[in-house]
């Protein structure tokens, strides 16, 4: 009875609104067709959505578990017979909808619609749907909307779905319709288990905020994100050429953690594509956090029934990886914005077999040298081989430590004799990228070839340990012969430098720099300068490549010959040309 008359009052009022006519409306029209009430937008807010139900022991499906919640936001009891729900993907596609009968929502009331049978409704739910909107859409999120006809009352698109975890409209502010279309308006519903094992707020205001972009939630306690810097994430395994599923459900790779951090908002991608990289927990509450020597999986699919028998996967890529030739090498790289964390490539895969890192050569330096890597042998999953979030076994035929490979007989690596390496150029300000194009030119003055693994490239004046060439293969240099230091090995990013001996990561000073070379603790050779020109080298007059003349400021002078892509001028890896007047 009381429904009844809540009904025919609404009516009623609706009635004589129209009598009074249009002239005397303020405000958005009233939407009349479609529904029996005369609904404004805005009157119906939708404040939560719970698309994933969590199971638990008991197991079960969402069928009968999903809900979606709804507030009345105006002054008056609304009857809401008519109003159609439509669910969809967030675009629009794929829908589904349901046209509602009779019942009332009072003003102010947080109101609960399940997939419920209309006639068993569980005890947070006011109204069942039934299968008549399907399932909700988890991966990839979806859309709720409310109409009146072609008019829409209220519509929300949701995402980052977490099983047993509803979507809430924030409680910052009272439910408001203009709020529900920006999903920085929504947060993870934590606090309150309204059912074992899944939190939400059926039927009540929601008990959660956003979150502050650049804060995650560690356990209950809001605090900044602590993003990992270069090289605390080193990329040490990667299986590029599955067999025994799909490339796009069984590619992986692998990284070990050298330092405390965050993986929130860090992207995957592949160097040089067009498609933007894939963050990792990009918009979730909880803190992504992972401790030094941990080995975390990223892979295209995270369901282990489906990806081979992978571990638990930190995160997923979109991006397909190559298998890797001379020509198309294949690659991969962790960013966090425009920075690289850590990056790898390739020229060969076998199917089946992971390529993964000597321990030896964990070092985000270190897998660059496509020789540290080796064929994985341990078998996972449905059979192929790799060790993916374990530690990799040493590569059988890594050199042992004091020797490198020279075609494949081991040897001692050969240290230089005193004064007979050289610094002879450098490029500390180039034009363009300096954390791409910085790089340093050494000349052996000896009469032997000597080897430049386990030297140590530094800058005299910081507390940073030296970065050291760490190759399995040996890098001589022959005498009278030149090498190159740089910052990159790749061509298209370095300014054009074709042959990089080895790499670099500390950062050369336009003015008042310096640069060492170190054998263990003993010097080799450093040289200092006060200040460079923007894109022109530093180099020393061919009549003067001693390790002593090289320590007068005066014996160098500015390049003068454009080099690789002309940006630049120098002499990498090539006779200096004389300095005028000498």
């Amino acid at each position: 009875m009381i429904l009844s008359s809540l009904r025919l009052l609404l009516l009623g009022a609706a009635g004589a609104a129209g009598a009074a006519g249009l002239g005397a409306a303020c405000g958005p029209t009233a939407v009349v067709h479609g529904c029996t009430a005369s609904l404004l937008p805005g009157d119906l807010v939708i404040t939560e959505v719970f698309p994933d139900f969590a199971p638990g022991a008991a197991g079960g499906g969402d069928t009968g578990k999903e809900w979606f919640e709804i507030y009345n936001a105006s002054d008056n009891p609304l009857e809401l017979e008519g109003l159609t729900i439509t669910s969809s993907r967030p675009d629009g596609g794929s829908p589904s909808s349901h046209r509602m009968t009779e019942v009332v929502i009072a003003p102010g009331q947080y109101f609960v619609l399940g997939d419920d049978d209309p006639a068993a409704l569980s005890a947070y739910v006011n109204y069942g749907y039934g299968g008549d909107l399907g399932e909700m859409f988890n991966a990839g999120g979806g859309k709720l909307a409310l109409g009146c006809g072609t008019t829409e009352i209220d519509s929300a698109v949701y995402s980052d779905v977490k099983a047993g975890h509803s979507r809430e409209l924030t409680s910052a502010r009272p439910p408001d319709y203009t709020l529900t279309s920006d999903l920085a308006n929504w947060c993870q519903g934590d606090a309150t288990e309204f059912e074992d094992g899944n939190f939400g707020t059926p039927g009540q205001e929601s008990d959660c905020e956003p979150l502050v972009v650049g804060q995650c939630n560690d356990s209950g306690t809001v605090r900044p994100i602590v993003s990992p810097s270069p090289g605390q994430l080193v990329i040490t395994e990667v299986m590029a050429n599955p067999a025994k599923v799909g490339d796009a459900l069984g590619e992986w790779f692998e990284a070990q953690v050298i330092g405390d951090a965050d993986l929130n908002g860090i992207g995957l991608d592949r160097a040089g594509d067009t498609v933007p990289p894939d963050l990792v927990a990009a918009a979730a509450t909880d803190c992504l956090h992972v401790v030094a020597g941990e080995h975390i999986v990223f892979a295209r699919n995270a369901e282990a029934t489906q990806n081979g028998g992978l571990p638990v996967v930190t995160g997923t890529f979109s991006f397909s990886m190559v298998s890797g030739t001379a020509s198309t090498p294949g690659d991969v790289q962790i960013l966090l914005g425009t920075s690289v964390i850590d990056a790898v490539s390739w020229t060969s895969s076998t199917s089946g077999v992971a390529r993964q890192l000597d321990p030896s050569a964990t070092d985000p330096q270190a897998n660059d040298d496509p020789s540290n890597f080796c064929d994985a042998v341990v078998p996972y999953g449905l059979g192929d081989l790799g060790t993916p979030g374990a530690p990799n076994a040493a590569c059988s035929h890594g050199p042992q430590p004091g020797t490198c490979s020279d075609n494949g007989t081991s040897r001692p690596i050969v240290k230089p004799a005193a004064g007979a390496l050289v610094i002879t150029e450098v490029l500390p300000n180039p034009a363009g990228d300096e954390t791409k194009r910085e790089w340093i030119e050494i000349t052996n003055t000896g009469s032997a070839a000597f080897d430049l693994n386990e030297l140590g490239i530094d800058r005299i004046d910081d507390s940073r340990m030296p970065d050291v060439v760490q190759a399995a293969e040996c890098r001589a240099v022959a005498p009278g012969g030149v090498a190159l230091f740089a910052r990159s090995t790749d061509a298209a990013a370095n300014g054009g430098l074709t042959t990089v001996d080895a790499t670099f990561g500390f950062t050369m000073l336009n003015s008042s720099g310096s640069v060492q070379i170190l054998d263990g603790p003993t010097l080799l050779d450093a040289v200092t300068w006060g200040s460079t020109a923007d894109g022109v080298s530093l180099q020393l007059d061919p009549s003067k490549t001693t390790s002593t003349d090289n320590d007068v400021r005066t014996n160098f002078c500015p390049g003068t010959t454009a080099y690789g892509d002309l940006s630049n001028k120098g002499t990498p890896r090539e006779v200096n040309v004389s300095c005028p007047g000498m």
